[in-house]
C-alpha cells in the first residue's frame, strides 16, 4: 500500500499544472536523472549487501537488477546526447 502512495505522490510531482489548468510534465535534467539513478544503484547495493532472509535476497538482487538496467539505459541516453560528467 505504502508503494501504490509513494507512487501517486511521485508522480503528483512529476505532473505541472500549467496556467490554463492543463497538465504538463515537469522539465527534468538527464543528467540529474543519472545521478539519482547511480544513488538508487548504490542504494540497492548496499541493500543486497544487509539482507539475510532468502525472499529479501531475491527482493534485493530483483531491486539491484532493475536500478543497474535503469542507470545504463540513462547512462546511454547521456551519451548519445553528448552529456558528460564534467569529470577527466
Amino acid at each position: 500500500m505504502e508503494d501504490i502512495a509513494r507512487f501517486f505522490s511521485e508522480l503528483s510531482s512529476f505532473l505541472l499544472e500549467d496556467q490554463d489548468g492543463t497538465v504538463k510534465p515537469q522539465e527534468f535534467s538527464l543528467s540529474d536523472e543519472v545521478k539519482k539513478a547511480h544513488e538508487e544503484l548504490l542504494t540497492a547495493e548496499k541493500y543486497f549487501q544487509c539482507v539475510t532472509d532468502p525472499d529479501l535476497v531475491d527482493h534485493a538482487i530483483y531491486t539491484m537488477e532493475a536500478a543497474r538496467r535503469k542507470f545504463i539505459y540513462l547512462l546511454k541516453k547521456a551519451r548519445e546526447q553528448g552529456i558528460t560528467s564534467g569529470k577527466q
